[in-house]
């Protein structure tokens, strides 16, 4: 009964030295995975996020028009007439 009683005191009064010397740190780091998810939805949500926001008209118009330019432009030749293995 007596070592039973001496390791439940030991066991407590270490858990309760290690509290008392860890109470003024700052908490253990959340992990990668969970600071992207954050990170991530925080970026869906944020207003003042540039990419939050449609490009300007003028860019837009840029770039279909652009899109449809490369719809109808040919393919260019590469330079090789016969294949590499025969």
């Amino acid at each position: 009964f007596i070592m039973i009683a001496l390791w439940v005191v030991l066991s407590v009064s270490g858990v309760a030295t290690q509290l008392y010397r860890e109470r003024e740190k700052p908490p253990f780091p959340p992990a990668p995975y969970t600071l992207w998810k954050r990170d991530r939805e925080r970026r869906k949500t944020n207003v003042l996020d540039p990419s939050y926001h449609l490009p300007p008209l003028r860019e837009r118009v840029l770039l279909r028009l652009a899109q449809f330019r490369e719809f109808f432009r040919g393919e260019q030749p590469t330079g090789e007439r016969t294949p590499l293995l025969l």
